[in-house]
């Protein structure tokens, strides 16, 4: 029995609009890729919309990491005229997608999909390691139109160009290179990291774990010593990429604590 990759929610089909009941209900669908399973919201005007009489909200898994979206209304009325945002998200990341519905003079709606590129990653974040591991720099690519408002976050906490950080944000066509820079790397530089992308489309996010590991210790002479570092941190990453480690060896008699 196969297993599904994990993947960050996707649009493969972004929202489009039908008719139904001759105008009195209107469909709003969508397809996309995700595993596990997103959570998917709808707004109207950026407030969320809560399922009521005549508003249900579908979700339906057509193959394995592959679901149809959907949000029904019924009893139509000209008032549900307006920017509609569709968003989706799992442990992995988020994505969102929206669709403006308008009314003509004699009250038929009218879809306007809105021109351009919802922010995607073309690559997701990588950590590179430079100077013996005493600088790191976060990579990543995104494809979108217009161009995005990119902003990186440690902890949840917003990260801007200063002292020992560096975000740099170039362009080349629709794609958008970006880089977090980090010099003289300390322990609590440990954390997880996000990068988000917004746009008028939409807006996604992608995250990446800085860990440290120091399980493997040199040997430890017999003769108390006190702790010193025989080698300088060095960087391992997961087989998945996910993941980054602080690797570093030395020796101490009694066996020292690490933190």
């Amino acid at each position: 029995m196969g297993v599904t990759q994990e993947l960050a929610p996707s649009f493969t089909q972004k929202p489009q609009l039908r008719n139904e009941d001759e105008g009195n209900r209107l469909v709003f669908e969508c397809q996309l890729n995700a595993s596990p399973k997103p959570e998917v919201q709808w707004y109207r005007e950026d407030k969320l919309i809560v399922e009521d009489e005549r508003t249900l909200i579908h979700i339906r898994e057509v193959s394995p990491g592959r679901y149809t979206v959907a949000l029904d209304i019924n009893d139509v009325v000209e008032t549900d005229g307006g920017l509609y945002k569709v968003k989706a998200k799992n442990k992995l990341g988020e994505v969102s997608a929206s669709i403006n519905l308008n009314f003509s003079p004699v009250d038929e709606p009218i879809e306007r999909q809105i021109d351009g590129i919802a922010p995607t990653f073309s690559k997701k974040p990588q950590i590179i390691q430079e100077e013996d591991g005493k600088r790191l720099r976060f990579e990543c690519k995104i494809l979108a139109d217009p161009k995005p408002d990119i902003s990186w976050f440690h902890d949840g906490v917003g990260v801007k160009s200063g002292g020992r950080f560096k975000v740099t944000i170039q362009k080349d066509g629709n794609s958008y290179p970006s880089t977090l820079q980090i010099s003289d790397v300390t322990v609590e530089d440990a954390g997880k990291y996000k990068v988000t992308a917004k746009n008028e489309l939409g807006e996604s996010n992608a995250t990446i774990s800085l860990n440290f590991d120091s399980d493997e210790v040199a040997s430890v002479p017999k003769n108390g010593v006190r702790p010193t570092f025989t080698e300088r941190p060095v960087i391992r990453q997961s087989d998945d990429g996910t993941k980054v480690f602080f690797e570093c060896r030395l020796v101490g008699d009694p066996q020292p604590e690490v933190q």
